[in-house]
């Protein structure tokens, strides 16, 4: 008999603040990553109240792997020969988090499991992160996280609406999006640096329909949707004929044997490169 264990996989994305380091020596990317997922936090999520501890990094290097757990509550009951006797139980859910800080050509990833007692990935990273960064006396970089989603489902989604499609919104997250040297990557940039832009949204609307189809829409489109630092929104004729790039989160199953009894931490500890993809 098997289980599988599910991770969310995320890109994180940094930005180098404009004002004067404290640190003696500054941190590059990776090293900020391992001192800010170093320390336990408490925070508070949805009205509950979680808390972060990472494991000794000697143990997982050159990964980061933590837990972040909240308290629950529930009725249960006593033994039979006490009467099944209601009692308030109280436990600790926790969810596995896997941080690779090291660069890559596609980035830095986390995955963090999908735990029904715990809370969703997707709005759980990124208020974690916040947290973390509260945590610190000097914020050196500025992080986003960002789901890792499937980069053909937009395109399936326009062929399958073409002549349809009555709005798109594309987000892109401005510092770490635009390397090339033509004029649409050049124009991000001055966003960036004389608008101070963190974030740059386009939105083409046409209740007639609008084509998807340009080289400016598809070009924007698949830095949001392949480098996994922005989102788009779109909707198409018809009821519920909506997309998001959030719910296309890319996500990893690990098996788990009940022979071995293997737990998720000891799993992702073990298969740490497979579940972020650097096998």
């Amino acid at each position: 008999m098997s289980k599988n264990y599910r991770f969310d996989l995320f890109r994180l994305s940094l930005r180098t603040r404009e004002q004067p380091s404290m640190f003696e020596v500054p941190m590059n990317r990776e090293g900020w990553i391992r001192h800010l997922f170093s320390s336990q936090v408490e925070f508070t999520h949805h009205g509950a109240t979680f808390v972060y501890i990472p494991l000794d990094p000697k143990t997982t290097f050159p990964n980061i792997v933590g837990k972040i757990g909240r308290q629950t509550l529930e009725i249960a009951n006593r033994p039979p020969h006490e009467g099944y006797a209601e009692y308030l139980l109280e436990a600790w859910k926790a969810a596995v988090l896997v941080v690779d800080p090291t660069e890559h050509a596609d980035g830095q990833k986390l995955a963090l499991q999908q735990h029904g007692d715990v809370g969703k990935p997707s709005s759980l990273a990124p208020r974690l992160l916040k947290a973390l960064e509260a945590n610190q006396e000097w914020v050196q970089f500025l992080a986003s996280v960002h789901p890792i989603t499937n980069a053909e489902a937009f395109w399936d989604w326009v062929k399958k609406n073409e002549g349809k499609i009555t709005k798109i919104r594309i987000e892109l997250e401005v510092p770490n999006m635009f390397g090339g040297d033509d004029e649409y990557d050049r124009e991000m940039k001055q966003f960036r640096e004389r608008e101070k832009a963190q974030r740059v949204a386009i939105e083409v609307e046409n209740p007639d329909g609008i084509n998807a189809e340009t080289d400016r829409i598809r070009y924007t489109a698949d830095k949001a949707m392949a480098k996994g630092t922005g989102r788009i929104k779109a909707k198409a004729k018809g009821k519920n004929n909506n997309f998001t790039s959030q719910s296309q989160q890319e996500s990893v199953k690990i098996p788990k044997t009940d022979e071995r009894g293997d737990g998720p931490l000891t799993i992702a500890k073990s298969m740490a490169n497979k579940l972020l993809g650097r096998e």
